[in-house]
């Protein structure tokens, strides 16, 4: 079961001081610790702004009195939640990715410090993006940060700058989902005189805000106890003295 704020936040950095020259370092940076529990926090809001607005409206297409009242319902919150739906799909797509670099991050610092002979704890590897965080990314690449790029094929940008038309899937007689609001659902392959496949457009769907927040928090889940456990092993081989270097837990 994933969690809901990081590991981290309970933990603090190896600082190292130099008896010598009075020197001081931390590892890994402060800033590290701060920035992800806030990104944490800050995606949490994201998925608690859309079940704030979409709730009310399911709760009228559940409760309608007959298939017109339902339809009447669907096309009036479907319309009415575009919007919001694209500003809290990528909102989360950025922060998310920013939560993603800070862990790498963390992680890189601390190889490095474990690259040194008195420590080198045995550690976990980071895991390794699913499919679909690699979708993630090329949608916060394509469709947010670099739109209509040319680092891209031509139909993939084409298709990742067209944020709509989206869909609502569902069966007759059956209320329609709003979490499953559907974004880059649309699959094209480009074919050349003879009916040959010669570009195929690239994953983009995201099947609502619940789908990414569950996928995306697994894979960070992961992360987040790779690295707590990382910073666990270093902390059980402290304090250390290696010639004019101490080096000691941060408790703060």
């Amino acid at each position: 079961m994933s969690i809901k704020r990081s590991r981290l936040s309970g933990l603090g950095p190896i600082c190292c001081t130099n008896t010598k020259d009075k020197s001081h370092s931390r590892t890994p940076t402060p800033m590290l610790f701060s920035n992800i529990s806030l990104l944490w926090d800050i995606i949490e809001m994201v998925v608690k702004d859309w079940k704030h607005e979409v709730t009310p409206l399911q709760a009228s297409i559940d409760s309608a009195s007959d298939e017109n009242e339902r339809l009447f319902h669907t096309l009036h919150a479907f319309s009415a939640l575009q919007p919001l739906y694209f500003k809290c799909l990528f909102s989360y797509v950025m922060f998310f990715i920013a939560v993603e670099n800070a862990y790498d991050r963390f992680y890189e610092q601390l190889n490095a410090l474990n690259r040194k002979p008195f420590l080198q704890v045995k550690h976990a590897k980071k895991p390794k993006p699913t499919a679909y965080i690699t979708k993630v990314r090329r949608i916060r690449n394509l469709s947010i940060a670099h739109m209509l790029s040319r680092a891209a094929s031509s139909l993939d940008s084409a298709a990742a700058a067209m944020w709509q038309p989206m869909t609502l899937g569902g069966k007759i007689g059956q209320a329609n989902d709003l979490n499953k609001m559907t974004f880059g659902e649309m699959k094209l392959t480009l074919r050349d005189s003879a009916g040959n496949a010669i570009d195929q457009l690239a994953d983009f769907e995201v099947k609502g805000i619940p789908e990414m927040d569950r996928l995306c928090k697994a894979y960070l889940d992961k992360y987040d106890l790779v690295c707590a456990d990382y910073l666990s092993e270093i902390h059980a081989r402290l304090p250390i003295t290696v010639g004019d270097e101490q080096y000691f837990e941060f408790k703060a």
